[in-house]
């Protein structure tokens, strides 16, 4: 399989240099309405200035049919909704917010620049005497929905109402934010917020059967654990000690309107999670919800309060001011056009369509055996018969067939090896990109690692001691040596990662970033493993590990080791759940070089993922694969020494205090120097070796769209649609 091709893109978004040729930010773009609108009707054709009338058509899974901001939640029906939809606070490419979204910012992402807009700017400022941060917005003043209708700060109170009444039973989290009155707002109590801690966690111990019910559905079954289900649970105690208490609230106290354009919210403390909250739909009053109902004096925001279900009705037309407009759903395909009021310019596709492409099974696997039949591979494919039947695989190779034959423009999934061969195919350079599919990768939004408990891989059962550490280094360092089996295998669709978090993310290092290394890339002399041939690479790892097992107070004789110290071991067990079987490989090789060494490692399936998660919480574990998302920054659950569900084992006070200090760092700059910090303590623990990210592939026709206008460098927190407006056909 060739390796997956770089591709030469034409710069995306224009820039003008400077005399010092220093980047500078792309225009701000303004939108070319081609639109009657008159008293908040808009007369749309779907064709704004030198727009292309051949359609674009998305590959889709299947539709649930909630086609509605508030409701959504398979993956298929969220982006039918979001293409419709603007957020009030937009991130960048690392997942970093976008503050200055009216004039834009100017960011670095690797070795290019990008101009970064959205529709408000956010200021955060925390008060250390108080102890409250208030998050001020401002809207551009030049918003509209696709229908013509002003879009202001009523459609935001309205959305941030909705999503944080009792009534709201989507993924939204706002509603469990600190924000200032909430609770009480939630409780209709002004009591609610006054219960001092200690007469709350009495009320807790005596464990009512309404707060059991409440936390058997909203935690237990969520699987919500550490320091986040205990602020859930005592918060969820002050609603119900509360109710037909104290005086009714109209309205949550810390959000505030000041204008038409401009509003602030406080919360008590700073939560870092209430700014990524704050990336919600701004839902359009008028449509979703009941302006005669909306009163901000009066406590009245569009709805019933308790009750969401007339905002929720709506699921068959979505309505924003998003990039284009709902039309309708058949047979299977939702159709859309083009929205000319859309902030950041009409989309240069007129139209558009995501398709369900789930039912080709049959139809694939007849073309899987043409194909065959004609390349000579019928045995190789025969081979893997099982691989292939698999339903979501075999019908991921139909929307390649697909967008050969021009049903399909667009392909976004997970491909294995035998897959990509079909894909390169298909192109007359046998490459993945080429005259007829051009590819892009994307991390699917998880990082993988190994995990070494400290406790139970440990020296005399003391986890923090140098020996310890040793004992884990040997371990981690043959394991990364390891990586190399799987790049080598698995190039196209697998991203070796050095550090604790997903190499996108704007906490992670970058290769261009002074301190940068590779994790356990050293032996215990400090002389690097960087042998360019993989062999050398991992037989230096060996030599590397029977040093650290040495320190650690291994006997070693003739280059094996011949006794263990007290409390350690000679054979280790390692843990995996079903779907890791390629991680496994890392493991594997691994098991087989220290067996040439006197150690063993015995490799476990336990079963499903779910089981694993059991056994992790009872902290048995010595060392497991584990993963997580890549947005799960929550340091404090996965390393305090704090939290039970730490299951890596750690006990260390400076690590304590760094995740402490994060809590108060509100820049992204000052943030990423502590999150940099804590690598640097949980590497030196090696409890977590970071291994890989697997890549999704996006798929474009390069047939029928002009792959230089293909947004560049998507990442799970910003994808191509971001920017669907710059898209065009040939």
């Amino acid at each position: 399989m060739k390796k997956l091709t770089a591709v030469l893109m034409a710069a995306v978004l224009t820039f003008s240099c400077t005399s010092c040729g220093k980047p500078q930010k792309e225009p701000k773009p303004t939108p070319k309405a081609t639109a009657k609108v008159d008293e908040g009707n808009a007369n749309a054709t779907g064709q704004g200035e030198n727009e292309a009338d051949i359609p674009i058509v998305i590959s889709s899974t299947k539709f649930d049919k909630e086609f509605n901001p508030f409701v959504a939640s398979a993956g298929a029906d969220k982006q039918a909704v979001d293409l419709t939809q603007i957020r009030l606070v937009e991130n960048d490419r690392a997942g970093r917010l976008v503050y200055k979204g009216i004039d834009g910012e100017l960011r670095q992402y690797g070795e290019k620049s990008y101009t970064y807009y959205g529709a408000s700017d956010l200021s955060i400022d925390y008060n250390k005497q108080s102890d409250t941060t208030t998050y001020q917005i401002v809207l551009r003043n030049d918003l509209v929905f696709s229908n013509g209708e002003k879009l202001t700060i009523d459609d935001v109170l309205f959305s941030i109402y909705a999503f944080c009444d009792n009534d709201y039973k989507g993924e939204r989290n706002l509603k469990n934010m600190p924000i200032r009155g909430l609770v009480n707002y939630q409780a209709n109590s002004t009591k609610a917020e006054k219960y001092p801690s200690k007469k709350v966690a009495k009320y807790i111990k005596k464990n009512p059967k309404k707060l059991r019910k409440w936390i058997k559905k909203n935690i237990t079954k969520k699987g919500v654990e550490g320091k986040k289900a205990e602020y859930l649970i005592e918060r969820q105690a002050r609603i119900f000690m509360s109710w037909g208490k104290g005086k009714k609230v109209k309205s949550i106290s810390g959000i505030k309107r000041i204008n038409d354009y401009k509003m602030t919210i406080v919360t008590d403390g700073y939560s870092r999670e209430m700014s990524q909250e704050l990336q919600i739909p701004v839902c359009a009053l008028h449509y979703y919800g009941d302006t005669l109902k909306y009163n901000v004096e009066k406590g009245q925001f569009g709805f019933k309060r308790g009750d969401i279900s007339s905002i929720c009705a709506n699921k068959t037309a979505p309505m924003g001011a998003g990039p284009y407009r709902f039309i309708k759903y058949e047979d299977g395909i939702i159709y859309y056009t083009s929205n000319e009021l859309y902030f950041l310019g009409c989309p240069k596709i007129a139209y558009l369509q995501l398709k369900d492409m789930t039912g080709t099974l049959e139809k694939t696997r007849a073309m899987l055996k043409e194909k065959a039949q004609e390349t000579g591979r019928q045995e190789e494919i025969t081979g893997e018969e099982d691989e292939l039947n698999k339903e979501e695989e075999v019908n991921m190779l139909a929307e390649v067939t697909e967008m050969e034959g021009g049903v399909i423009d667009v392909i976004s999934g997970k491909f294995n090896g035998e897959q990509l061969y079909w894909i390169s195919k298909e192109n007359s350079n046998g490459e993945l990109s080429g005259k007829t599919i051009y590819t892009q990768p994307v991390g699917d939004g998880s990082y993988h690692y190994i995990g070494i408990n400290g406790k139970n891989v440990s020296v005399g059962k003391s986890a923090g001691s140098e020996a310890s550490k040793n004992l884990r280094k040997a371990f981690a360092t043959v394991f990364s040596a390891c990586r190399d089996v799987l790049k080598e295998k698995e190039a196209d669709i697998v991203r070796i990662i050095n550090y604790p978090a997903a190499s996108e993310s704007w906490v992670s290092p970058s290769e261009e970033d002074e301190n940068y290394s590779v994790a356990y890339g050293k032996d215990a002399s400090g002389q690097e493993i960087n042998e360019e041939d993989s062999e050398g690479k991992i037989n230096h790892a060996v030599q590397a590990a029977l040093q650290y097992l040495e320190k650690a107070g291994y006997r070693i004789e003739n280059g094996k080791i011949s006794a263990a110290p007290k409390g350690a071991a000679l054979k280790y067990s390692v843990w995996y759940a079903d779907g890791q079987e390629i991680l496994c490989e890392v493991l594997e090789r691994a098991a087989q070089e220290f067996g040439k060494i006197g150690m063993a490692l015995e490799i476990k399936n336990v079963g499903s993922e779910d089981i694993l998660q059991k056994k992790l919480k009872k902290n048995r574990q010595q060392i497991w694969i584990g993963s997580r998302d890549i947005e799960d920054t929550d340091f404090y659950t996965r390393y305090s020494s704090a939290d039970k569900s730490n299951c890596f084992g750690i006990f260390d006070k400076k690590l304590n205090r760094l995740i402490k200090k994060m809590d108060r760092m509100l820049t992204s700059s000052a943030r990423k120097k502590v999150y940099q910090k804590c690598f640097k303590q949980v590497l030196d623990w090696a409890v977590e070796v970071p291994v890989c990210e697997f890549n999704n592939l996006l798929l474009f026709s390069s047939k029928r769209i002009d792959s230089d206008t293909v947004p560049a460098d998507s990442t799970p927190y910003y994808n191509w649609i971001k920017e669907i407006q710059k898209v065009e056909m040939k």
